[in-house]
């Protein structure tokens, strides 16, 4: 199951581009101020690039997605297309299983800078048991190990307090990796949320090497539903 493609996601997507705006620019803020260490960008579950910075891409000289919805690829090409081949980047949209065929693309290309683009999150929905998720999780960061690569994704999910007006949206917020659930820190980030319990653990609590600078984004996926995200960048 694709819980972020098919034509039901992206039209909701589209209509909740006003809504999105804070989280995108808080997004685009913080991918601007990570290195980009080489000119190849692997984009791993780019869907139609919803919450993703041109800004960004066009840091970039050659750029492949990956998402196993068959949509990804042309909304993505409608949404970024343009501006990339204004700047000269050459884009390339796949479609297919890239976190399967991890292995083989690391292999095929060294150099290349890696990038999850919300689909970290996702995986614990792929996998019927919690074990099952966080061993694929692990096996996935194992495989990074000595490569450039960065990850935006779910950290916890639920229904919110207030309905999340702009002007009210939670600011971001730095973080080390290593805190759990219920550290302090963790709890006032969910109480600035106005999360209301029960909330969802997605399970990427342990994805980023223990001590990696992360950055909190509020995303108001509907209008009394948050997600909290999660970014961090690793250098080998």
């Amino acid at each position: 199951m694709n819980l972020t493609g098919g034509m039901h996601w992206h039209w909701r997507a589209w209509r909740a581009q006003a809504r999105w705006a804070k989280t995108r620019a808080d997004i685009e803020t913080w991918l601007l101020a990570q290195p980009v260490p080489t000119n190849q960008l692997i984009l791993i579950g780019a869907s139609a690039g919803w919450m993703m910075s041109t800004h960004w891409l066009a840091r970039f000289k050659n750029i492949q997605t990956w998402d196993i919805d068959p949509l990804a690829g042309p909304l993505f090409k409608w949404r970024h297309a343009r501006a990339l081949k204004a700047k000269g980047v050459q884009l390339q949209c796949r479609t297919g299983d890239a976190l399967t065929s991890l292995p083989n693309l690391l292999r095929e290309q060294p150099q290349a800078t890696i990038f999850f683009d919300n689909v970290l999150g996702q995986i614990r929905f792929q996998n019927p048991r919690t074990d099952q998720a966080e061993n694929r999780l692990r096996s996935v960061t194992q495989a990074l190990r000595g490569r450039h690569w960065g990850s935006v994704h779910d950290r916890m999910s639920g229904p919110v307090l207030n309905a999340w007006p702009q002007e009210s949206l939670p600011g971001v917020e730095t973080a080390i990796q290593g805190a759990t659930n219920e550290a302090q820190a963790t709890q006032q980030w969910l109480t600035v949320m106005g999360a209301q319990s029960p909330w969802l653990d997605h399970l990427t609590g342990s994805v980023f090497p223990e001590g990696t600078p992360l950055t909190n984004i509020a995303w108001p996926m509907k209008a009394r539903y948050g997600h909290w995200l999660q970014a961090g960048w690793v250098s080998p």
